[in-house]
């Protein structure tokens, strides 16, 4: 938020936290990945839940890691207002697809 309001401070560590944010969203898609196979060598996973995982993936994994990407990017231009708009971004589809990892984790009524 800092960039919005004084456009001319070091852009270094901006970058870095960008990086940094890129690296966070590929582990956790590893360990992600990890705890879909096992669940789905396990009991499997139930019809209705293929939608949500979807979601989660294209949401919370996906588009945030194309955003850290294109938020990067975009510092090298350097354009901190953009970048930070772009990390708002990547903010909210990060909620989203945690948001749908807890309907996820969430055992169905039956």
């Amino acid at each position: 938020h800092w960039y919005l309001n004084s456009p001319t401070m070091a852009i270094g560590p901006l970058e870095r936290l960008v990086t940094l944010m890129a690296a966070a969203i590929c582990l956790r898609a590893v360990i992600d990945g990890v705890g879909l196979a096992r669940v789905a060598s396990g009991r499997g996973l139930e019809a209705d839940a293929w939608p949500f995982l979807v979601l989660r993936w294209l949401s919370g994994i996906v588009a945030a890691l194309v955003l850290a990407v294109m938020a990067r990017q975009t510092l090298k231009i350097p354009n901190t207002q953009s970048a930070t708009g772009i990390l708002y971004v990547a903010v909210i589809v990060t909620f989203i697809g945690e948001l749908i990892a807890l309907v996820l984790a969430t055992p169905s009524a039956a």
